[in-house]
């Protein structure tokens, strides 16, 4: 889901996420976002996701407006991604840099990113168990059959990254999503969809599926 539906000051995400693929079996995951409206072209977000496997997750972002039009808006995205595997002893840092452009339709980010793969506890000089990836290629293609500010919606959507995980080029998310206002504070939010299975980024000849269903809340509306 894009920022078109987090225009408040603050925003609050908190969704449970089911995972299955057949090089891990089941993950239950529960995943909880902010998004803080600094600037009117400018805004921060930070999220985490904890799994019933012992890995856990970090997200810190920042975006920036370039261009604003009446056809859309251009934009900037820098987001970061920490992961932690207690049972692999290993530990996942990413870095994303994002071009984007959004309407009341659409949303599209093609970028770039890196990733270093260390173990834990992470040594200074480096060892055999530390992995600099080469540069990777991000995009990510999403649509909405109505405007974004109808009470009820139903999107698509075609990536390699999602919150809390960034694969290869080659390896895609493709989902379904949606979300129904409950009223002006409160939206419910659903999506389902396949993505490649494997561990540590590591592919698999079988995808796997995931559904994942959340509330987002805007306390300062609901204040009003």
């Amino acid at each position: 889901m894009t920022f078109g539906l987090c225009q408040a000051q603050w925003t609050e995400q908190t969704y449970y996420d089911f995972d299955y693929h057949r090089a891990t079996g089941i993950n239950n995951s529960i995943a909880l976002k902010n998004y803080f409206q600094i600037h009117d072209n400018f805004r921060m977000g930070i999220g985490y996701q904890a799994t019933l496997h012992e890995r856990h997750s970090i997200n810190l972002l920042w975006q920036t407006d370039l261009l604003n039009t009446k056809k859309g808006t251009l934009y900037l995205e820098n987001r970061y991604l920490y992961r932690v595997f207690p049972n692999y002893n290993m530990q996942e840092f990413n870095g994303l840099l994002d071009l984007g452009w959004e309407n009341t339709h659409w949303n599209f980010q093609f970028g770039l990113c890196n990733r270093y793969i260390a173990e834990i506890p992470l040594r200074i000089n480096g060892g055999m168990g530390t992995i600099l990836e080469p540069m990777n290629v991000t995009f990510c293609v999403e649509g909405y059959l109505f405007d974004q500010q109808h009470p009820w919606n139903i999107g698509g959507r075609i990536s390699n990254y999602r919150d809390f995980v960034i694969e290869r080029f080659t390896l895609f998310f493709y989902s379904i999503n949606g979300y129904y206002y409950l009223n002006d504070g409160l939206c419910l939010t659903a999506e389902a969809g396949v993505h490649p299975s494997g561990v540590l980024n590591l592919s698999a000849q079988y995808n796997g599926w995931f559904c994942n269903l959340g509330i987002i809340v805007q306390p300062q509306i609901i204040n009003k």
